[in-house]
């Protein structure tokens, strides 16, 4: 199995563009929980610093998800680039070709968008059909920056990445990716639940090991349950650290999942949590500290590249602020919501697959297309693989209907406005008021969210509050650099 992986991270590496420099390295050591957490980073001449995060029992476990992380930004980011674009609004180019209606991919409520504003397009696939179809080009890209234009309706997000060696697998990959993130958008963070799993059964012995490892550590683990649409286990793990974290901002971390294989959708969860631990450290951690813990030459040409000119201001300013408490003031901020408690649910009672059954990546794929359109829901594909010959494959992901963003940037489609309508949330309007802005959907799918419906994005960001660096986390070093600009210090030797 390790050489297996290892020739699965000599791949991912060897798919970087020529002329790149790739550099791996452990993070792990910003932390106290022993999980390996690897970096990949590809510096290119006049380009800014593409990363790529991996994690894992083992550490080549880390290293092939740190790199595999790196290949699909980078290859998406070229792919954006060099793809040939369509430009026309929707209405225009419907008449002639397969294209997706951007009211059926969660706009921000309010949006100006109309079926004439023209937009650039490129090419997608449906799976299995093949049949090609265009897609706005903003919802390829991973990043704003890829675009190297202005983005017209959204800001691009990392939503619905995959790698792999096959397309199942990637496209799989990203299809989980892009659950996760719509099963948990209005259910964990600043809208948490409290929706608690009782862990009365954990079946794999590592999973076991490590969370006693970690009450030892005094980090109170909480595995909670975001959601069970399409009938799997949607979960996200944090905990309340208890003893000296080695950066305040490491009681923040958080770990997120989905599989139709509740066991594997907890053993995601909670290294991913370990990993965020490692990860935030490594990416806002004081300045002596990472040049203590990290390669110098990384370091230095890091903080040499980071534009503070190009984070979003909302976020920068949160981050700093955050910057500024110790951990036991972000502890109390989030106690009342992200560690809250007010209802238990047995693991044993959640739904699952035989690992069996979705062991291949055919398979695993297979089942999960299947339980989208039971839905009415179609998946969509934009094949970025790296030219000459690479075995990889990476793709973006994009399902009509599912959602993301909505607290951060007041995205919200249909499924959405049902979810607040039907627990009565008062996010949710069915009359125009102050600060509300109006859901942007089809009538068809307005009719099946129970009608109109208006966003309260004034209660949306009040509710968030200081919270926000929960959604959107500034660039490496950033936050720092900025706190010692305010302060009127020179980088911190």
């Amino acid at each position: 199995m390790s050489d297996d992986l290892h020739a699965v991270a000599e791949a991912f590496r060897s798919s970087m563009p020529v002329g790149g420099r790739v550099s791996v390295f452990r993070v792990d050591p910003l932390d106290r929980t022993g999980i390996p957490m690897a970096q990949a980073n590809l510096i290119e001449p006049g380009k800014p610093a593409t990363m790529g995060h991996g994690y894992g029992f083992t550490g080549i476990e880390a290293e092939v998800g740190a790199l595999g992380e790196l290949c699909e930004e980078v290859h998406i980011g070229r792919h954006v680039a060099e793809a040939p674009r369509f430009i026309g609004s929707f209405a225009e180019l419907s008449g002639s070709q397969a294209v997706v209606d951007p009211l059926t991919l969660c706009l921000p409520a309010g949006s100006d968008y109309t079926p004439d504003a023209v937009l650039p397009w490129v090419e997608a696939h449906r799976w299995p059909s093949g049949e090609a179809v265009l897609v706005p080009r903003e919802w390829v890209a991973a990043y704003p920056y890829q675009l190297g234009e202005a983005a017209r309706l959204i800001t691009p997000i990392t939503n619905g990445l995959g790698a792999g060696f096959d397309l199942e697998h990637a496209i799989g990959h990203g299809i989980m990716e892009a659950l996760q993130r719509d099963g948990n958008v209005l259910s964990y963070r600043a809208l948490d639940q409290g929706a608690v799993v009782e862990l009365d059964v954990v079946r794999e012995p590592a999973v076991r090991d490590l969370l006693e490892h970690l009450h030892g550590l005094g980090i109170e683990v909480q595995v909670k349950l975001a959601a069970t649409d399409f009938g799997m286990t949607n979960l996200y793990v944090v905990g309340n650290d208890r003893g000296e974290p080695t950066v305040p901002i490491q009681v923040t971390a958080c770990g997120e999942a989905v599989h139709p294989d509740r066991d594997r959708a907890l053993r995601k969860a909670l290294l991913e949590f370990c990993g965020s631990r490692s990860r935030k450290a490594a990416t806002h951690g004081p300045i002596p500290l990472v040049r203590a813990s990290l390669p110098s030459d990384y370091v230095e040409r890091q903080l040499a590249a980071t534009m503070l000119e190009e984070e979003e201001p909302r976020a920068l300013a949160a981050m700093v602020e955050w910057m500024e408490q110790d951990a036991a003031t972000l502890r109390d901020r989030l106690a009342p919501r992200v560690f809250s408690e007010r209802t238990r649910h047995p693991f044993s009672a959640l739904p699952t697959v035989p690992a069996a059954a979705v062991a291949s990546s055919q398979d695993r794929l297979a089942l999960l297309v299947a339980r989208l359109a039971a839905e009415g829901m179609e998946v969509l594909y934009v094949d970025c693989s790296p030219p000459g010959g690479s075995p990889v494959r990476v793709v973006k992901v994009i399902v009509p209907g599912l959602e993301s963003e909505t607290m951060s940037y007041h995205r919200i489609g249909w499924r959405g406005v049902r979810r607040l309508r039907e627990r009565g949330d008062p996010l949710l309007l069915d009359a125009p008021q102050e600060g509300a802005k109006p859901v942007r959907l089809r009538p068809e799918d307005e009719e099946r969210a129970g009608g109109p419906a208006w966003f309260d994005a004034a209660l949306a960001d009040r509710i968030v509050g200081s919270l926000y660096p929960m959604y959107r986390e500034t660039g490496t070093f950033s936050a720092q650099l900025a706190l010692a600009q305010r302060r009127g210090h020179a980088v911190p030797a």
